[in-house]
């Protein structure tokens, strides 16, 4: 147990330490909103398709098609479980309640579970992650956008299918299945980008985390539960479920990584496009971010030691 806990821990406090550049760049105004808009821009249209791409350049076989399914029915039925946890003990109509209802179910499963996934588990990590990011992603953009605007009319299917992870999981899954083997000439620049993965997303979160507001993120009583739910209760259900299915280790890592990160910053986003609060939103990201330092390693470290 503890020697699962300290190889996370590593490889969490790596991502740390990058994300301490983003910090101190932060801090001391050498990077401001534009710099780090332009950043998230690059991961979200370049970087992470490319890696994508790079992840899926594997020889096909059934285990490997098998475990991505498995993969995509637990990232429904831990969102599944999360959704039904936040109405029962988040309560309340208000703009709040939704921001907070959405902060608690949709994690930061792509910007900061792809590098967790691929520092522990390489670019399998990554093959098996992208089905848990496609169910984030088809369901942020219906279920979570009506949790925070209450109005079925701002759901718009053209921009869950036309996200940048859907269109790269699908291209990718395209070429896996088809078994499609790029040139060097198309695979090697793609692997320059899908290298920059790691410390982008993390350099852009820390830019976050040097903005944090504690007592702005904590501003409602209810700040608390959302974030037990997010960071402690809703990884230990991933982990009991992953348990009692018996599923491949690489699968429930993947699972587990995705379902301890921090609330997905996409939630600021959101806050600004619909008109809610989005110095609550942008406070509970950056902040939520700061405390799973504290918890991801024990729920990723016990999922390793329960089922490495």
């Amino acid at each position: 147990m503890i020697h699962s806990f300290l190889t996370v821990a590593q490889q969490v406090l790596i991502l740390f330490a990058l994300m301490a550049v983003g910090f101190v760049l932060g801090k001391v105004r050498l990077m401001d909103e534009r710099g780090s808009l332009a950043m998230t821009n690059l991961v979200m249209y370049a970087v992470s398709p490319a890696m994508m791409v790079v992840a899926f350049q594997r020889d096909r076989n059934a285990a490997d098609l098998r475990n991505f399914l498995l993969c995509l029915l637990l990232a429904v039925a831990v969102h599944a479980i999360a959704i039904l946890i936040s109405r029962l003990l988040l309560r309340g109509t208000d703009g709040t309640c939704g921001l907070l209802r959405f902060g608690t179910v949709f994690s930061n499963c792509g910007f900061m579970g792809y590098p967790l996934m691929m520092a522990i588990l390489g670019s399998v990590g990554v093959f098996y992650g992208s089905a848990y990011v496609a169910v984030f992603t088809v369901l942020s953009w219906t279920v979570g956008i009506y949790m925070i605007t209450r109005d079925v009319g701002k759901l718009r299917l053209k921009a869950v299918l036309l996200n940048p992870g859907v269109i790269s999981v699908v291209a990718a899954m395209a070429l896996y299945l088809l078994s499609v083997r790029l040139p060097e000439l198309v695979v090697t620049p793609l692997n320059y980008l899908a290298n920059m993965n790691t410390p982008l997303p993390m350099i852009v979160v820390g830019y976050q985390l040097s903005h944090a507001n504690f007592r702005q993120a904590f501003s409602d009583r209810r700040s608390w539960g959302a974030l037990g739910l997010r960071l402690v209760v809703i990884p230990l259900a991933a982990i009991a479920l992953c348990y009692l299915l018996r599923v491949d280790s690489a699968v429930a890592m993947v699972t587990v990584i995705a379902a301890s990160t921090p609330p997905a910053a996409l939630m600021s986003m959101f806050a600004q496009k619909f008109g809610a609060d989005t110095k609550l939103a942008s406070s509970v990201v950056s902040v939520f971010t700061a405390i799973s330092v504290l918890t991801i390693p024990p729920m990723v470290g016990l999922a390793q030691y329960l089922m490495g």
